[in-house]
């Protein structure tokens, strides 16, 4: 059992952002290490954080079932049949056009998500779009911070009905706020959409890209993507004076952007959605040596449908044609060779724990028998050379 301060103190240092305290307790949130925001958690926040906090661990230790990819109504390759949507997004499209055909069914009212800022495109804002027009403005990823669910609860209007995008920790803390039925209005987010998320960069990791894209102030931006427009896509940048610079997705993210994430994202338990009704990442191909291949193709998505809500709407999205399909199986197919870095950081959570515990540091409160099955398999060479590498990176205060 862990006292109220405790929890607070851990939820405090690994926040992940989404902003939901905020949202139902009016939680302040300023600036941080790296220029993240994170909140002024007070003992008030202590009932709620342990409800819907990522780092309460009640989302992964209770509505997990301990596999490497989660609880699934099934798992196919997926693709948006429109071409154009197919090659803005980041991959296959799929999120993007799950989100078009409820609007255009009138299934929903409006989808909650993040967009660039245009007058900062290191920045998100959040939106609630009732258009296709609008929600293809959405496309693309965002490398940077989002607090998608800030102000969610005055977005959401009494009598509507929406569908919310987000990164896996933000449709987590909103799923739990959902099961506990707390707040009312959260009834009315008939439809959560997730995306792998392999962590968010800071500020200055994105001031680095920039400065490597040759761009010496965000004043100068007239146009920013990180990745979309091609599979995966390049991170460039069109400045005001007309010029462009691009450079390839692998180098963008594993050199510059991937190496400076949030502190939570480095011990997060879920990064392939498992509380939406449906989550997509990259299927990316391998190549000769069983590694994920970065060279530009027709972008395709691996896609879990978690729930029945989410399997039935994506039948109905095939049966209709918004979206095209193969069969795919994660385990027959080898998705821990095209997506090694989730495996792994799920794999190794338990040896990450024993090693901040034996450097006197806290820990996401996973619980330990959950962890144990997340490790089923995992190579010994790897647990310790894992656990070693959190130690190290501790004495000398990179964590």
């Amino acid at each position: 059992m862990h006292n109220r301060q405790e929890l607070i103190d851990i939820c405090q240092e690994y926040c992940t952002g989404c902003g939901l305290c905020g949202a139902v307790n009016g939680t302040m949130f300023e600036h941080g290490n790296k220029d993240f925001l994170y909140p002024n958690l007070q003992d008030s926040d202590a009932e709620l954080c342990s409800i819907v906090c990522p780092a309460a661990g009640n989302a992964a230790n209770n509505f997990q079932d301990g596999t490497t990819w989660g609880k699934m109504e099934s798992c196919c390759l997926a693709w948006s049949t429109d071409d154009t949507t197919r090659f803005k997004a980041s991959s296959g499209g799929t999120i993007t056009s799950l989100c078009v055909y409820l609007l255009e069914k009138h299934m929903i009212d409006a989808v909650i998500q993040v967009k660039r800022d245009i007058e900062d495109q290191t920045k998100t804002i959040t939106v609630v779009n009732t258009t296709k027009e609008a929600v293809l403005e959405c496309c693309g990823s965002r490398y940077n911070s989002s607090t998608p669910l800030m102000e969610i609860k005055n977005l959401v209007e009494t009598g509507k009905k929406y569908a919310f995008v987000g990164k896996p920790c933000d449709v987590s803390a909103l799923r739990m706020l959902q099961v506990r039925k707390i707040e009312p209005w959260t009834e009315q987010i008939t439809y959560m959409f997730s995306f792998f998320c392999a962590g968010q960069p800071s500020e200055d990791a994105n001031k680095k890209l920039l400065r490597a894209l040759e761009c010496d102030s965000i004043n100068d931006i007239e146009d920013l993507s990180y990745r979309g427009n091609g599979w995966p896509g390049f991170a460039s940048v069109r400045l005001k004076n007309g010029t462009k610079h691009q450079m390839e997705y692998e180098k963008s993210w594993m050199t510059i952007l991937g190496r400076d994430v949030r502190k939570s994202c480095r011990f997060c338990a879920d990064g392939t959605g498992e509380q939406a009704d449906i989550s997509c990442g990259d299927a990316w191909y391998l190549t000769s040596d069983g590694k994920p291949s970065f060279e530009e193709a027709p972008g395709r998505n691996v896609v879990f449908a978690r729930t029945q809500r989410g399997e039935r709407l994506l039948k109905a999205a095939i049966l209709d044609g918004v979206v095209a399909t193969e069969p795919y199986n994660p385990e027959k197919n080898d998705l821990i060779k095209s997506q090694p870095y989730h495996y792994n950081r799920k794999a190794s959570l338990r040896s990450l724990k024993i090693a901040m515990g034996l450097c006197g540091r806290k820990f996401p409160l996973y619980s330990s028998k959950i962890l144990k099955k997340f490790e089923n398999g995992y190579p010994l060479k790897n647990k310790v050379l894992r656990g070693i590498g959190t130690m190290k990176r501790v004495w000398s205060k990179s964590i």
